[in-house]
């Protein structure tokens, strides 16, 4: 038994998520996929994986033609997805999750989302079985200029005033979250180095200051919220007993 984590750029991993899978004794399985490394030909060849968080990083969904194992990936989750297989996605992951449901992936009108923004559930999110006894709105980190539809079939679960498709369920275990749910301190200063042409972009109004100074405010409760959803999703999954 264990957890496969699609990975997209070494600098995104699964950081805090990877201190829960170690503390409920579940190993993790990084295929990294911009080193060459093949998805499975299909979910029935899986090996001992029962469960997939999909990372993110900095390409667009729709760049193909710069990243061809994008459409492997997005076909390889839409089969996941639709069999029932249990899939957890993480800003770009959110975004293939989407696409992999048929839906439009596309750059956003204004500007992008760096750093520390508040997001609102929405009335679908009430009685989420991750989501349900969560407070109506906060901050959460968000690192995207892109954006997705929400696929059809699927329960939109969170809203922020720049981007109003945050969240979204697919069934019963599939979860895919515009916002990143793992990151800690580490992984934000690595990220504002490793991606510092972003915040320099004409659509980017981030300060890496107030960002850092936000973290050390926001980030107990963010990995608490965290730790507490991605719990919930592993029960769903069957992978651990509900608590």
């Amino acid at each position: 038994m264990s957890v496969l984590a699609l990975q997209h750029v070494d600098v995104e991993r699964l950081s805090l998520l990877e201190e829960v899978l170690a503390q409920q004794g579940i190993p993790a399985r990084y295929l990294a996929l911009h080193k060459g490394e093949r998805l499975p030909d299909s979910v029935e060849d899986m090996e001992d994986a029962e469960a997939i968080v999909v990372l993110g990083g900095p390409m667009g969904v729709y760049e193909e033609e710069k990243h061809p194992w994008l459409a492997d990936e997005i076909r390889f989750l839409g089969e996941a997805i639709r069999s029932g297989f249990p899939v957890y996605g993480l800003c770009l992951g959110a975004q293939l999750m989407a696409a992999a449901l048929g839906a439009r992936v596309y750059p956003g009108e204004g500007k992008k989302e760096i750093g520390w923004f508040p997001v609102d559930l929405t009335p679908g999110a009430q009685g989420d079985p991750l989501l349900g006894d969560e407070e109506a709105s906060f901050p959460v980190f968000q690192w995207h200029g892109d954006t997705f539809d929400i696929p059809e079939g699927a329960v939109r679960l969170a809203s922020s005033a720049r981007y109003p498709n945050q969240a979204f369920r697919w069934g019963e275990r599939a979860y895919a979250f515009q916002f990143h749910l793992e990151t800690g301190m580490a992984d934000i200063s690595a990220w504002l180095e490793a991606f510092a042409g972003d915040m320099r972009s004409p659509r980017s109004d981030a300060d890496p200051g107030a960002i850092l100074r936000d973290a050390a405010v926001h980030l107990e409760t963010l990995n608490k919220r965290a730790a507490r959803w991605f719990e919930r999703w592993l029960a769903l999954a069957g992978l651990i007993e509900s608590s």
